[in-house]
């Protein structure tokens, strides 16, 4: 089975990316699925960012775990150890928002969690430890950075292609490629990767 766990900021709600999906509304984002009719297996968090009245409509609906708000770890993570037999994750929301460190944090739970992606409506954030095949599709661009000290990779299709080559984790040379065939092939011989799939300029922040 497959979960989304939902964060919000940036995100329209697609009623396609919860359909046999197990839901789980984090804190806010448990009443962004309220507000946009989205059936929830639960909602966890503090609840610190909504107000009373919204946090018992969310308790009419869904199984809640309140969190206490003095904790070392966040929501979102609390949230992750709810989905330890699922087959994949997709964070919905969780790029940017309010607080960029929260962004940053998400960004270190791809690490840990490698069935893991984020997305919102103009990226797609997901890791790989092996090769794989990316069709042409909606995101512009697609920028391939290593979180392995030992990366090799190969690239065919993409309007930057490369062979065999070693790249180190403060390397930028993947930054913003672009798949220029109908099916572009990324080689991994070793290491780790994280792509960011990325559309046109974020609106919001234009």
């Amino acid at each position: 089975m497959d979960a989304v766990i939902v964060i919000g900021y940036n995100y329209h709600f697609n009623e396609n990316d919860f359909i046999n999906k197990y839901v789980i509304g984090v804190d806010k984002g448990a009443l962004y699925c309220l507000e946009n009719n989205i059936k929830m297996d639960c909602a966890i968090g503090d609840f610190d960012s909504i107000d009373e009245k919204s946090y018992i409509e969310i308790n009419k609906i869904t199984k809640v775990i309140k969190l206490n708000p003095i904790k070392d770890e966040t929501d979102t993570q609390e949230a992750l150890k709810l989905c330890k037999s699922m087959d994949s994750i997709t964070i919905v929301g969780g790029i940017l928002g309010k607080r960029i460190e929260h962004f940053y944090a998400n960004l270190l739970l791809l690490k840990k969690y490698p069935n893991l992606s984020i997305k919102d409506d103009y990226s797609l954030i997901m890791t790989s430890n092996k090769s794989i095949t990316i069709e042409k599709n909606e995101y512009k661009y697609i920028s391939i950075f290593s979180i392995d000290p030992d990366t090799n990779i190969t690239l065919n299709g993409f309007k930057y292609n490369l062979k065999d080559y070693n790249l180190s984790p403060d390397c930028l040379l993947g930054i913003s490629n672009e798949i220029i065939e109908n099916k572009a092939t990324l080689s991994l011989k070793s290491g780790k990767i994280i792509l960011f799939f990325t559309k046109e300029d974020n609106e919001v922040l234009r």
